[in-house]
């Protein structure tokens, strides 16, 4: 082997352990960084942070405890109803720093954030002509409220010839609400649905007009005008422009067709005899009238309490007649009586 080949192989073997030697350098400076990063974890602490729309309220130990305060903010919004249950505004939870914020108990987490959240309640809301005028429970209970409503006008002798039916667009649909809103007792519901209620529309802005003109118009207050259309507060409104309005409705008519019977006196017209046999003038009842009777059958068609439409349909004469029968003298005057 020359010289030159020696050389270059101890070269070769000094490159492979320089090789060797930088990679372990690398490997200790990872480790070394890992180590540090979880040195500085390990002091820094962590807790869970609940976000509600997106704004951080308060911090809880962990996310047993987030989802703890959640859960009994939702039963304690829903009470005794049994639908499901959800927040109006969006919650958020996740891991968070804890640097020099407090770190709140579950007990301390629902009492901060009670008022500042909504619980909805899964619902059934009785809708007028597209409005909303109760919202029930269930709909079962919608159901029984409707059926109460038209049983209101109808009595244990009542005959129907029709199934009762509603003048309006009456409709169930599903909704969530807060809890201040849901009914559960039915007389309370048929009450409010016998009551004039407000309707939606939308109106278009004449020239010259502006809010509280608008809101006298149709019969509401200025806030109430604001509270359906948002944004319109503070602004110009402009001729051609759309907004909606409530306008004040009549209590659903509940319309029933019955059929009723009823005893019509018959009349016979009197029957007149010219006798001779009396003085000229002279009339004498030969017969006493006896009235006759008729069953009559008649459709009666009512809204609510008030009969609209009344037609006979069919009548049967149960006892006849008897005219009146009358002799009226013919013959030659009486002579006076000196």
């Amino acid at each position: 082997m020359s010289d030159s080949e020696g050389r270059d192989r101890r070269y070769a073997r000094l490159e492979g352990t320089i090789r060797v030697y930088r990679a372990g350098l690398i490997l200790c400076l990872i480790i070394v960084f890992i180590l540090g990063f979880m040195l500085l974890a390990g002091r820094r602490r962590f807790a869970r942070a609940i976000r509600i729309d997106g704004k951080l309220v308060c911090l809880v130990p962990n996310k047993a405890a987030a989802d703890q305060v959640r859960t009994r903010l939702l039963r304690q919004g829903k009470g005794d109803l049994p639908g499901e249950v959800g927040f109006s505004q969006q919650w958020e939870d996740s891991s968070w720093p804890v640097e020099d914020r407090e770190v709140l108990s579950a007990s301390q987490a629902i009492k901060l954030l009670a008022p500042k959240l909504t619980v909805l309640v899964s619902a059934a809301a009785i809708t007028v002509d597209d409005t909303e005028v109760v919202v029930m429970a269930t709909r079962e209970l919608a159901s029984k409220v409707l059926d109460a409503l038209q049983a209101k006008y109808i009595s244990e002798e009542d005959k129907l010839l029709a199934r009762p039916k509603f003048r309006q667009n009456v409709l169930i649909a599903d909704v969530q609400k807060p809890v201040d809103q849901i009914l559960t007792d039915i007389g309370t519901a048929v009450q409010q649905l016998s009551q004039p209620h407000t309707r939606a529309q939308t109106y278009v802005v004449k020239a010259g007009d502006y809010p509280t003109k608008i809101a006298a118009q149709f019969k509401m207050s200025a806030s109430r005008l604001f509270k359906i259309n948002p944004g319109l507060k503070g602004r110009t409104i402009y001729a051609g422009e759309k907004i909606k309005v409530s306008a004040p409705a009549a209590p659903i008519t509940v319309v029933t067709v019955k059929e009723k019977t009823y005893t019509k006196e018959l009349k016979a017209a009197p029957e007149k005899i010219e006798s001779s046999a009396l003085p000229q003038g002279e009339r004498r009842i030969v017969r006493e009238e006896v009235r006759g009777k008729k069953k009559v059958v008649v459709e009666c068609v009512y809204e609510n309490d008030k009969l609209v439409r009344k037609t006979d349909l069919r009548g049967e004469i149960i006892q006849e007649p008897i005219a009146q029968i009358i002799m009226i003298g013919t013959g030659e005057a009486a002579p006076e009586t000196q």
